[in-house]
């Protein structure tokens, strides 16, 4: 039995040498091809990611991390080389190259039909972060005093509730109209869950995390049209990104 197993990056078409990228544990990469779709893979070691040990790494944040950038590496390199692929779910393995072909007929249908959908396409991403309106920043109101009754204390908790309820109402119906604007400029989008503040490095909570997929040949215009909209905002940051590879439009989840 082999000690190695076939980790899948991405698949593409027409994908030729990857020079000056290697895969994970720097392992070279190299191209399965099977019926007009080529899949990226490098060779791993069981012992690392075997069924058993790959179930004790995925708990290990520090180890996803590494994986995570490596993998987004080669198919950033896929995606600059071709101009459209279709990456895996991490940590995708096939016990030998022919377990790989397989994979790719099982799911030509899917694999082809979003490389055609991506193909000339680029992801963008808009965030928006909106302050906290006053009195419902956490804990404002909840203290209490000896000269405070029981009473006007739950009204005035009842009052911050509210207060918190219509701030949230009123946070959804912006990011609404900011995602239907640039929904408009794309040829599809994705609302993704708003990311916690200890990962965007804002002190505003995110309203708005929206993926979109933009026409190459359109994306500096993408890119003025949202930074000329943010300058009209007061009271909400919008950020813009991209291109980046369109993984919101192909990543294979269950791949």
């Amino acid at each position: 039995m082999s000690d190695t197993a076939s980790y899948v990056y991405a698949a593409g078409r027409a994908v030729g040498e990857l020079s000056g990228i290697r895969g994970l544990r720097d392992a070279p990469l190299r191209v399965v091809r099977c019926g007009g779709l080529d899949a990226i893979v490098s060779s791993v070691d069981l012992q690392e990611f075997g069924e058993a040990p790959l179930r004790e790494h995925l708990e290990d944040l520090g180890w996803l991390e590494e994986v995570a950038r490596s993998h987004d590496r080669v198919v950033r390199a896929v995606w600059s080389a071709t101009g459209a692929v279709a990456p895996f779910r991490l940590a995708t393995i096939c016990t030998t190259d022919d377990a790989v072909r397989i994979r790719l007929t099982t799911r030509y249908d899917e694999l082809a039909a979003a490389l055609d959908r991506v193909a000339g396409r680029s992801e963008w991403t808009v965030k928006a972060f909106r302050p906290l309106v006053s009195g419902t920043s956490a804990g404002a109101g909840t203290g209490t005093s000896t000269a405070t009754s029981g009473t006007t204390y739950l009204m005035r908790r009842r009052e911050q509730l509210d207060q918190q309820r219509q701030a949230a109402v009123d946070a959804q119906a912006v990011a609404d109209d900011i995602h239907r604007r640039f929904a408009g400029a794309a040829d599809a989008c994705r609302r993704l869950p708003p990311q916690d503040r200890r990962l965007t490095g804002y002190d505003e909570p995110m309203i708005l995390n929206g993926a979109y997929l933009v026409d190459d040949r359109e994306g500096e215009r993408f890119r003025s049209t949202v930074e000329a909209f943010a300058l009209g905002l007061s009271d909400v940051r919008l950020t813009v990104d991209g291109p980046w590879p369109p993984y919101s439009f192909t990543s294979l989840e269950s791949a």
